[in-house]
């Protein structure tokens, strides 16, 4: 009779479960770059720093050409902006990182706005964001 060896580890399930993790991060990606409004179109700024790491928790509002601030897809006042800014304070910290979207038609002072409830909340990584090169120009 043949004895099994019970010293070996069975390697199907961790790749089973490393599989569904590649699957899960593919899918979410592609849900990540949808979670901005397509009708905004953001100002160049051909002489800015590309930023390329991103640390959570971050916020991202958008400013609207008519000065809506927008949260993911809900529409938020000022004061409930303000709101969403300070949980975020008490719950990470003076280091939580602010990135505005503002449409090229906003109004600067809209978009400084933001930054002032930002800056009034005691929040000091604010950048605004712009293409530094559109596609296809």
């Amino acid at each position: 009779m043949k004895q099994r060896d019970t010293d070996a580890v069975n390697l199907t399930p961790m790749i089973d479960i490393v599989f569904q993790m590649i699957i899960f991060f593919v899918f979410t990606l592609d849900l990540e770059r949808e979670k901005f409004d397509k009708d905004i179109t953001i100002p160049e700024a051909k002489e800015a720093k590309e930023i390329t790491e991103f640390v959570p928790p971050t916020i991202y509002p958008q400013v609207l050409e008519d000065g809506q601030i927008k949260i993911g897809t809900a529409i938020a006042t000022p004061s409930k902006f303000r709101q969403l800014v300070k949980q975020a304070v008490n719950r990470y910290g003076q280091e939580v990182p602010v990135m505005i979207y503002g449409s090229a038609d906003a109004k600067h002072k809209h978009i400084k706005r933001v930054m002032d409830i930002c800056s009034e909340e005691g929040l000091y990584k604010i950048n605004v964001i712009g293409l530094i090169e559109r596609s296809g120009q």
